[in-house]
C-alpha cells in the first residue's frame, strides 16, 4: 500500500476557468507572463517526462530524494498533517 494518497480538490470544469484567469492576469500585466503549466500539451508533457529521466537532468531525482529523506521533517517543521508536492507532473516523485 502506498504511503501517499492523491486527493482531487478542483472541480472538473475548473481548468477552463483557471486558464482564462491566468491568461487575463498574465497578459494584462507588465511584464506579461503566463504560468508554465499551460505550455505543454499531451505530447509536450510526454517529452518533458522523457527529459526528466535523462542522467544529466538531476532536479527530479534530487527532489524525490529530498521528499523520501525529509518528508517527515518538513511536515513536522511546518506543523502540517499533509505534505503536497506542487507541480508534480506525472506524480513520479510522490508515488
Amino acid at each position: 500500500m502506498s504511503r501517499f494518497r492523491v486527493t482531487r480538490t478542483m472541480p472538473e470544469d475548473a481548468t477552463d476557468a483557471a486558464l482564462r484567469a491566468d491568461v487575463l492576469a498574465g497578459l494584462t500585466s507588465t511584464p506579461k507572463w503566463l504560468p508554465p503549466r499551460w505550455f505543454y500539451d499531451a505530447r509536450g508533457s510526454e517529452l518533458f517526462e522523457a527529459i526528466t529521466t535523462l542522467p544529466e537532468y538531476y532536479p527530479t531525482r534530487a527532489e524525490r530524494e529530498i521528499l523520501i529523506d525529509r518528508a517527515g521533517d518538513i511536515a513536522a517543521a511546518t506543523g502540517a498533517r499533509t505534505l503536497i508536492e506542487l507541480g508534480s507532473g506525472s506524480s513520479e516523485k510522490t508515488r
